[in-house]
């Protein structure tokens, strides 16, 4: 078995994009999209909380402060969507690329945490859950690559 090695014209390039309104609303599409994730997550950990929150009294202690500690680092990471999320709208007329990469990274584990999701309720409910948050992610992602290939012009 040989290790296929792309050639350099193999290799996608950033391209010149003369319409910095396009480029405008990708980021803002972006920064909603990571906004509506975290509400939609934000949402659902709440709905959960309050369908199984009674179970929390029959918890040992060390399970109680395990479930406070994933509590803390979800809204933690519910807070991070939306500051990365609001950095891309307030950054749509720069040509900055770090809000970005900050948002690929945050949909990128967003969309491992929802795929990891869905194969757990998969395997313990035997039912297909909705897929729509990980149609949103895999939007997300993909639209930020784009964003990420296109050369800005200057004058954004």
């Amino acid at each position: 078995m040989s290790l296929q090695i792309p050639r350099p014209g193999d290799i996608p390039v950033a391209t010149a994009d003369d319409d910095p309104k396009k480029n405008r609303k990708a980021r803002t599409s972006i920064g909603i999209g990571l906004i509506s994730v975290a509400v939609i997550s934000a949402a659902a950990m709440i709905w959960l909380y309050s369908l199984y929150g009674a179970g929390l009294a029959t918890l040992s202690d060390s399970d109680r402060s395990e479930q406070a500690v994933f509590v803390t680092l979800n809204i933690f990471y519910f807070l991070a969507l939306v500051v990365f999320g609001i950095w891309n709208i307030a950054a749509r007329r720069s040509t900055s690329k770090l809000p970005p990469i900050a948002a690929l990274v945050l949909s990128c584990l967003a969309l491992t945490f929802t795929v990891i999701n869905v194969l757990d309720f998969a395997t313990t409910s035997g039912r297909i859950p909705s897929l729509f948050m990980v149609f949103l992610n895999v939007a997300i992602c993909v639209q930020t690559i784009r964003l990420l290939l296109v050369k800005p012009t200057v004058g954004m």
